[in-house]
């Protein structure tokens, strides 16, 4: 059955609750539209906006019109007979590229999952959130003076190029070249992004204090006061999740991203605070610990790396004692945080000088440090030497489910982008499977009975709302299911987390 709009749907009402297969553009935002009329969709679903994207992740238009062009090289408006033929096509070359398990044990059974998180949304306290609003608008204001009243000047905080001239050339913060990295443009104008401002902080008092400004601003005009905006009448924050927004297979979300909602400061958690749990309810949430890095160790087949994880030992202390030669008791905290930053950097294929500016040190040392690191884990650097080979040879990489990505241009060593391409490369079978094993628990955690409600999916995070007189046995059965969804050759590990809003949950014994 052709699905082309709701309209078309409704007068078809006896097909839509039959086994066969339904076939759509956009089937989440339909589903939704046709829960408004007490209908679904039974059966399969072959949705052929995320047929095309996993096909081919990294375009940048999915309409039918780009996905006709691409794959069957003519224009063609929405009707039944480019359904018709978009659906032979694609579904001819999700078998052929063997895309079968992830397009119908993952990506479709995730569609229906999406629509119902959307639909039900997250219950926010708007007065905590307009309360934050006129105390970040207050601080904010503050720091713009003493921002102002430290340069001498009144300038636009928010022009990158205002910025650095007050910075760099009034007053003359951070002479020579910034560490690791030239001068930037022909300008010869310093960055100021945050991470070479930060390398900075301890030059002049104005910088911390631009830092801390930019914070709440973050804060203020990009979630607090569109959170406010977006809230529904009943008070409950309806994000819309996108599947198709990246082409590692994560998800994106957006109105607003909630995937970007900062935490880890006094701020952010007076953010989460406004998210909160219904009467009766608590919310839990379930985060995969290291599970990139786990995924890592499981895939190079390293047995330090997965000794590591089977002993529960800190990957980072034990990263850390490697590459500075001591042993774990005489392993720092500074030495820690390295060990961390190099650790999340090899995932993504970091080369010196991303690592220097990173952590903060000299190319020099950047490479010693990476040299180290695959000297001590041989088998990672062998592993990406060989995905990177595939890239090249085959023109895409997989994950362990068959995900794939394409890097045609790899093929050409005259590619402008080879250094990006081959990190993205090394990057694809890690966080893919990170993304795969995210979805496979968001489905099957999704239907554990009333009182058990998905709500929002964060990076390696679920975040649920669970009635309280079976929140113990539910936050447990979770967990096993999380932690048993996908086989690994270490253990997954998700830590939970309760509480009645989501900026003051507590560890779950």
């Amino acid at each position: 059955m052709f699905l082309i709009n709701r309209k078309e749907a409704v007068k078809n009402k006896q097909a839509l609750a039959s086994s066969d297969i339904k076939i759509g553009f956009d089937l989440k935002s339909l589903i939704k539209e046709l829960k408004k009329e007490d209908l679904g969709l039974a059966g399969p679903i072959f949705d052929l906006k995320i047929a095309g994207w996993l096909l081919d992740p990294d375009q940048k238009d999915y309409s039918p019109e780009a996905l006709s062009r691409r794959f069957l090289r003519r224009w063609a408006p929405e009707s039944p007979e480019l359904f018709s033929s978009l659906f032979d096509f694609l579904d001819k070359k999700i078998k052929e590229f063997e895309l079968v398990k992830v397009f119908e044990e993952i990506e479709m059974p995730l569609v229906k999952v999406l629509a119902g998180m959307e639909e039900r949304g997250i219950r926010v306290d708007k007065s905590v959130l307009t309360g934050l609003s006129r105390e970040l608008a207050a601080e904010i204001k503050n720091l713009e003076e003493k921002i102002y009243k430290s340069a001498g000047s009144v300038f636009n905080l928010n022009s990158p190029k205002q910025l650095a001239e007050v910075l760099f050339e009034k007053l003359k913060i951070g002479q020579g070249p910034a560490p690791g990295q030239a001068r930037y443009g022909a300008s010869k104008k310093r960055s100021t992004e945050a991470q070479y401002l930060e390398s900075l902080r301890e030059k002049h008092p104005i910088v911390g204090l631009v830092l801390g400004y930019r914070e709440l601003f973050k804060i203020k005009s990009g979630f607090v006061d569109p959170i406010i905006d977006y809230l529904g009448s009943d008070n409950r924050l309806r994000a819309t999740f996108n599947q198709v927004g990246t082409a590692t297979g994560r998800l994106s979300s957006e109105k607003p991203n909630v995937q970007n909602i900062p935490i880890g400061t006094a701020w952010a958690s007076k953010l989460r605070m406004a998210f909160e749990a219904a009467p009766g309810f608590s919310l839990a949430a379930f985060d995969y610990s290291q599970i990139e890095l786990r995924i890592l160790a499981s895939v190079v087949k390293d047995k330090k790396l997965k000794k590591a994880f089977f002993d529960d030992q800190d990957i980072h202390k034990l990263t850390a004692g490697n590459v500075f030669n001591v042993n774990l008791d005489k392993v720092t905290p500074a030495m820690r945080q390295l060990g961390k930053t190099l650790n999340f950097g090899i995932i993504y294929g970091i080369g010196a000088d991303a690592f220097a500016r990173t952590a903060g040190l000299s190319r020099g040392e950047a490479r010693d440090f990476i040299d180290e690191y695959f000297s001590d884990f041989p088998k990672v650097r062998i592993w990406q030497e060989e995905v990177k080979e595939q890239a090249r040879t085959l023109g895409f990489v997989k994950n362990l489910n068959g995900r794939r990505r394409l890097f045609l241009e790899m093929a050409s060593p005259a590619s402008r982008y080879q250094h990006e391409e081959e990190r993205a490369a090394i990057n694809m079978p890690i966080q893919s499977l990170a993304a795969d094993i995210i979805k496979m628990a968001m489905i099957k955690t999704f239907s554990l009975g009333d009182g058990v409600n998905l709500l929002l999916s964060i990076h390696d995070e679920l975040l649920f709302e669970i009635k309280d007189d079976i929140l113990n046995k539910t936050a447990d059965l979770i967990k096993k299911t999380m932690e048993g969804v996908f086989k690994l050759d270490v253990p997954l590990k998700v830590d939970v987390k309760i509480g009645k809003n989501w900026g003051e949950l507590i560890p779950h014994p």
